[in-house]
């Protein structure tokens, strides 16, 4: 779906004179109402991993899992590297309880010919968890080793895809973000979905200690639900992609930090919710202590621009925070009709904006109806 917006073109013009030259850009966001991902197809329904990885082998377009599926000890990624993926959908049977343990469906067109992307992917109704344990007991991880795979993992992660859609899923207990948008994907919706973490993730012992591109931390203070942009080259200013759609979706409790912005994000009526509120610090097998408290709930970062309106904000800590890759990279934030609830620490407010985005069609939920409509609503049905 394609955006004609006025306010759009004129702040596309006044990022390229603030930054540099950048391409043309039509506003455009997720492609929902157009995803249909392989819904057609015959579809083939799993119960085991061995069923799972037979049917990608096979070629399956629309695969259905029933009930837990288990990736074993060391983490399973499954791969999707070609356009022979386009019009793929991965979801669960009815009734709410596919279960993807120490699973990552990774999208992956970053080998594809310069403007080819993987097209129009559908995941829903499906709970992507990981195994406390089996990250305990992996070996020390360092990123850019062969001992990397609880960095790298997550729920599902979308690189270089156009048109996907990201609906009724829950998120929970992956050693990395929950999940991402990165490399010049774009037209992305993700809705009504959960994405937290659990009190047992925040207390584990042991509490390993890993390098996370560079730097040590430990694994119960890596509480992040989501990233949009990899970094500023992979920005929408910097690109002209990354449109990406989010509402209905519930964030936390127990979130550290994210979802962290460096697409054009249009986000409404999404419930972020810090109830637990941690306090306290991890101490970590170096000797090094982490604060449990929340971070940031939002972080807008370079090369965005993020829309926010009618979501809800309980308790959240440092809840809208500007953070730039570096000095000098633009962006926007405008919001409208938020609501903030016992919230704490400094928070960036966004500009008011008062006319609708798009084209599109969306319907808006009131924020004071936020918590209870999304908490009903939002992961595997």
């Amino acid at each position: 779906m394609r955006i004609q917006n006025n306010k759009l073109a004129a702040l596309a013009l006044s990022i390229a004179a603030a930054c540099c030259a950048i391409p043309a850009m039509a506003a455009d966001t997720g492609g929902f109402a157009t995803t249909t991902g392989g819904d057609s197809a015959t579809a083939t329904t799993v119960t085991t991993l061995a069923e799972l990885e037979a049917a990608i082998t096979a070629g399956s377009h629309h695969i259905i899992i029933d009930g837990t599926i288990y990736g074993g000890s060391t983490l399973t990624t499954l791969t999707f590297a070609t356009t022979d993926w386009n019009n793929t959908t991965i979801e669960g049977a009815s009734g709410g309880k596919a279960v993807l343990e120490n699973i990552q469906l990774k999208f992956d067109g970053e080998m594809l010919t310069t403007g080819t992307n993987i097209e129009n992917i559908k995941i829903a109704n499906i709970t992507f968890r990981g195994n406390i344990s089996d990250l305990q007991a992996l070996p020390t991880q360092v990123y850019g080793t062969s001992n990397d795979v609880g960095i790298n993992y997550e729920g599902v992660s979308l690189r270089r895809i156009t048109n996907a859609y990201i609906t009724h899923c829950t998120f929970y207990d992956a050693s990395d973000d929950l999940m991402s948008v990165t490399l010049s994907s774009d037209d992305v919706t993700i809705s009504y979905n959960h994405f937290y973490f659990t009190d047992d993730w925040v207390s584990m012992s042991p509490d390993p200690v890993w390098n996370w591109v560079g730097y040590n931390t430990d694994l119960a203070g890596e509480r992040l639900a989501m990233v949009i942009g990899a970094n500023y080259s992979d920005s929408y200013v910097a690109t002209g992609y990354l449109h990406v759609t989010l509402h209905h979706n519930w964030f936390g409790p127990n979130l550290r930090g994210r979802p962290l912005y460096r697409g054009w994000v249009h986000q409404y009526s999404n419930y972020f919710d810090n109830s637990t509120a941690p306090s306290g610090y991890n101490t970590a097998e170096d000797g090094n202590s982490y604060t449990k408290q929340q971070y940031e709930a939002l972080q807008v970062n370079s090369g965005s621009v993020v829309y926010s309106e009618s979501n809800y904000f309980y308790r959240t800590n440092y809840t809208n925070k500007v953070s730039t890759d570096s000095s000098g990279y633009d962006y926007r934030f405008y919001e409208q009709n938020n609501v903030y609830s016992q919230t704490t620490g400094t928070s960036s407010s966004g500009d008011d904006y008062s006319s609708d985005l798009s084209d599109y069609s969306y319907t808006v939920t009131s924020a004071s109806n936020v918590p209870s409509v999304v908490k009903a609503s939002a992961g595997p049905q």
